[in-house]
């Protein structure tokens, strides 16, 4: 009996594989693929590259006809940029040729479910399979979901094909009709609307209008200043009559003192707010991050796939002994690190697979070598502990090791005195020995630079186990303090390099202790992300798991701890998803994790935990002070109990503290101010609020939401700055469709077709009734798109044209005042002035780098200012800022032997040859020192200034990147 295991991506593969059984690797014309037995039954893994399959005509009919409805499903390879995706249907083909028996294992949702199915139908030619369900990829559920394995959920298959050709319809005929409708009037532009994107766009220009439509309105604001700078404001807020305003100004503006004369304070109760789904992640990452909700979504996607592995001849500490880990058994009890960093035992099981590839050879300066995958995680000390792909690791860093990973040099046979250790190192039986020739500058400049020595030193050779632990007491930092009195040693990295392998390689599964040194346990740091729960999973033991990992985080440790010892409940949302839990953390880190990724996993562990914890509880006070028959209101607010917010701190409380007052207190008032203001327009939509909108008002899916905002922006359609502006071009586009043909943008189709596509999965509606309706509907509009095509395209290039003018304008003409021009030509791109030829006025602009024009002027010259690639420019080449004074010199050209002359260009002055254009050679004015010759590419290395400093590069740059440090000597010149 064989079994064909279909996972969604390959990394998913390796990680099914090593939790069912010592998986080895196999390929298929490079495609990656998995080998195990497994309880008598062998079992084949592979995987397809998410959608294999994709929607095209069936015939090809004229270039750009419309409508089109009868279609087919092609692999996907035929899409620009997907040709690899051959290779993985091909691989999936001849191994079904294997199997008896077929498992799904994509992702539980309702791509994932279409993923398997079409990978299931037309490579393997079969209908039906065994499911694998799960949401986290931990051994424990990965195993649960393949020994207690569902049936395939055809309502999601269905639903997933409708939502694709639903999408595709009204996709490729609306943007066939617009572009149809430029052809028709002579004219050619590449457009795109989609079912969704147009009311998406629609409520952006909606709001876009309502800015430029606005007209600020006055109103007065009344404002006291009381002694002790207590802030009121007249209880009226804003008055919209001046004369009022201005009267009860008269009427109290020389009153020294009021009277307190209402005072209410109330407490509230803030209840934690309930854990992640995908949308909310999303808005918070964005709001507190600036993370855009399509990266959040990834990132959220990379934490839940994470997972390591090592060499075979790695050193494995056990209790009885040293043993690579190739020949250890498949279960046994190992010596790991806890929290403490002191020696645990804990049981484990050996995980295996075949690699190809190159690993990373770590050397330690006492001659211990580590062996592992580029992405395993080693910890080492900078400044706090923390794990480090070894990859990513450099020379001298400070490594933290098992003190018995170096029993091969040592010979020491016993654990039970051997503690804290640096360089140098001598051993008796009983104690470890520094050696103090020169050590008081080693041990300051290495791990213990935070220690205060000043009176500790010992004047003998060495200082013994007892006396160096009394050092501890002088340690502040957390981390050192766990480092010396932990059963661990430092040592620095002195040689790194890459090696070629070809073999087994392992990994351990630990249980309790996740820091355990030289490990690959397959991590998974969060559940998986693209739910709409709000909901934890109902199984209590799950949960404990969790904690019961995350109690030994340094940070989240004693959160983690109350939990499960007061049995704590969490709070939860209304939100379900019958297919995931809420995004949740369920393991710590192993390896270091990117800015961004540490971001994102903090937020969601943060959240995870706050849903457990006390309520906050906070105090408002409102007081009301009467100023000669005027009342001002003063408000104040203060945390009373952190509760949930200790844990979730990002919502910010506001902490306005005011004076013990009591009724009928006389305040003494400091000055009274009158104010005129105006209303703002409303706020642009952001792209996290904007896909709240959209899940407000039912448009598009937890994982199409951000894509749809993100195809506006690559479209042109929108600017995100920070708030997302509607550009000319989707204003433009927004207009014709509202005048000709309001039926695209209408969010009430819209959402009509959303909720029945969603209704299809649960068997509440048929499939094709479905589609059948929305052929229907799409041929209603496109009948009456045709009858008003010509007038579309006329409305439509006339807005266009307006637009690309407009794009088009740098700024104004400094000899006559007409517009200054972005032209592209064939010989070139410059700016030239609009009242060409009466006036001349131009600028020449280099060849490459891609021009934005940012609407500024430079400060010294006025002239408009262009980016050209990431660098701002005056386009002006006789600005005072790029003046230079030059000694005149016989330069001569290394290209041709003419004379090199002084000219200007928009960077500022340089050196060009006289011959031009013949000949163009230039140097700048200041010209590089070169210090040596290129390894890389023959070319010159020179000095250059970089974020972080000098450097030395490649003359060649960018098509030579070979850079290398600033030695010392040269950092003297």
């Amino acid at each position: 009996m064989t079994a064909l295991i279909i996972c969604e991506k390959p990394s998913v593969a390796k990680k099914i594989a090593n939790a069912l059984g010592k998986a080895k690797k196999k390929s298929i014309d490079g495609v990656p693929y998995y080998e195990l037995e497994r309880n008598g039954k062998k079992i084949i893994v592979a995987s397809a590259v998410g959608h294999l399959f994709t929607l095209v005509e069936k015939e090809n009919k004229e270039f750009g006809s419309y409508p089109v409805f009868d279609i087919k499903w092609v692999p996907a390879s035929v899409e620009k940029g997907k040709e690899y995706v051959n290779k993985y249907i091909k691989a999936l083909k001849k191994l079904s040729k294997e199997a008896d028996e077929f498992y799904i294992a994509t992702d539980w949702d309702i791509e994932g479910e279409l993923i398997g199915y079409h990978a299931l139908k037309y490579c393997c030619g079969k209908e039906k399979a065994k499911r694998m369900r799960f949401s986290s990829l931990t051994k424990k559920e990965i195993v649960k979901a393949f020994e207690n394995p569902d049936e395939i959920d055809y309502g999601l298959v269905d639903a997933g094909e409708s939502r694709h050709i639903v999408d595709w319809y009204f996709g490729i005929n609306l943007s066939r009709a617009l572009m149809n409708a430029i052809r028709a009037v002579n004219r050619w532009k590449t457009m795109s609307i989609g079912r969704v994107q147009g009311p998406a766009l629609a409520f952006l220009t909606e709001r876009e209008l309502e800015i430029k439509k606005f007209v600020p309105k006055p109103y007065w604001v009344i404002e006291a200043l009381f002694k002790d700078n207590l802030k009121a404001i007249h209880e009226k807020e804003k008055f919209w009559d001046e004369k009022e305003a201005k009267s009860v100004y008269e009427k109290i503006k020389n009153e020294k003192f009021g009277k307190v004369v209402e005072i209410k304070k109330t407490k509230r109760k803030i209840k934690p707010l309930p854990p992640f789904d995908l949308g909310t992640l999303q808005r918070e990452a964005y709001s507190y991050f600036k993370i855009s909700p399509k990266e959040t979504q990834e990132i959220a996607q990379s934490l839940y796939e994470k997972g390591l592995c090592l060499h075979p001849d790695t050193l494995i500490l056990l209790p009885d002994g040293i043993k690579k880990i190739k020949d250890l058994d498949d279960e046994g009890e190992v010596l790991c690190l806890n929290k403490d960093l002191k020696l645990t035992k804990s049981k484990y099981k050996l995980l295996k697979r075949t690699i190809k590839e190159k690993l990373i050879k770590i050397t330690l300066n006492d001659g211990t070598e580590l062996i592992t995958t580029k992405e395993h995680p080693i910890l080492v000390y900078r400044d706090e502990l923390i794990f480090i792909p070894a990859e990513k690791l450099k020379e001298n860093e400070q490594v933290v090791m098992f003190i018995n990973n170096s029993e091969k040099t040592f010979k020491i046979k016993k654990t039970k005195f051997i503690d804290f250790i640096l360089e140098n190192k001598k051993y008796s039986h009983h104690y470890s020995i520094i050696c103090t020739s020169d050590w008081k500058n080693k041990f300051k400049s290495g791990i213990a630079k935070k220690f205060d020595l000043s009176n500790q030193l010992s004047k003998n050779k060495g200082l013994s186990l007892d006396r160096l632990r009394k050092l501890s007491n002088y340690i502040i930092d957390r981390d050192l303090k766990r480092i010396a009195n932990g059963d661990v040693y430092i040592q620095k990295i002195k040689k790194i390099e890459e090696i070629e392998y070809e073999g087994e390689v392992y990994d351990l599964t630990v249980k309790d202790y996740h820091n355990f040194i030289a490990n690959g346990i397959v991590v998974h740091n969060c559940s998986y992300p693209r739910t709409s729960s709000q909901k934890l999973p109902k199984d209590r033991k799950y949960l404990e798991d969790i904690l019961n990992i995350i109690k030994n985080h340094p940070v989240y440790g004693k959160w983690a701890e109350r939990i499960l010892k007061e049995n704590l409940k969490p709070v939860e949302g209304k939100k379900e998803d019958p297919a995931h839990p809420a995004i949740h953390i369920v393991d710590i880190p192993k390896e270091e994790l990117s800015e961004k990724e540490k971001k994102i996993y903090d937020l969601i562990a943060r959240r995870t935990l706050a849903a457990f914890w006390d309520n906050a509880e906070r105090e408002y006070l409102n007081v009301k002070v009467d100023i000669k028959g005027e009342k001002f209101k003063l408000s104040g607010s203060r945390t009373v109990k952190e509760g949930w917010h200790e844990i979730y701190y990002f919502p910010k409380f506001d902490e306005i503290e005011l004076p013990a007052l009591k009724k009928n207190d006389i305040i003494k008032v400091e000055k009274i101010t009158i104010t005129r203001k105006e209303t703002q327009p409303p706020k642009r939509y952001t792209v996290a609020s904007i896909i709240k909108e959209l899940e407000k008002k039912g448009l598009g899916t937890k994982a199409t939401r951000a894509e749809i905002v993100d195809k506006l922006i690559k479209r042109g359609y929108v600017i995100d700055d920070g708030s997302l502006k509607v550009t000319d071009l989707g204003i433009s586009v927004i207009e014709t469709l509202k005048k000709f043909c309001p039926e695209i943008i209408d969010e009430k189709m819209t959402r009509d077709l959303e909720e029945k596509l969603e209704k299809i999965q649960f068997r509440k509606i048929k499939k094709d009734d479905v589609l059948e309706e929305a052929e229907k509907r799409l041929r209603k509009i496109l009948e009456e798109f045709k009858k008003k095509e010509e007038d579309i395209g006329i409305y439509l290039i006339k807005n266009l044209d307006a637009t690309n003018k407009k794009a088009k304008i740098v700024g104004k003409c400094p000899k006559c005042g007409g517009d200054l021009i972005l032209i592209r030509h064939k010989k070139g791109r410059f700016v030239g002035c609009s009242n060409y030829p009466e006036c001349d006025v131009k600028y020449s602009l280099p060849d490459k780098g891609r021009i934005k024009i940012p609407n500024k002027v430079c400060e010294a010259c006025k002239s408009p200012i262009l980016k050209i690639g990431d660098r701002e420019v005056c386009i002006n080449p006789e600005c005072p800022l790029k003046q230079v004074e030059v000694k005149e010199d016989d330069r001569i050209c290394p290209k041709c032997g003419a004379k090199l002359v002084l000219k200007k260009g928009i960077y500022g002055a340089f050196y060009g040859c006289s011959n031009y254009p013949k000949c163009k050679y230039t140097e700048p004015i200041n010209k590089k020192e070169v210090v040596g010759k290129c390894p890389k590419c023959g070319g010159d290395l020179v000095v250059r200034d970089g974020k972080f400093g000098k450097f030395v590069g490649c003359s060649n740059y960018p098509k030579c990147k070979y850079t290398e440090k600033l030695k010392s000597n040269e950092k003297e010149k």
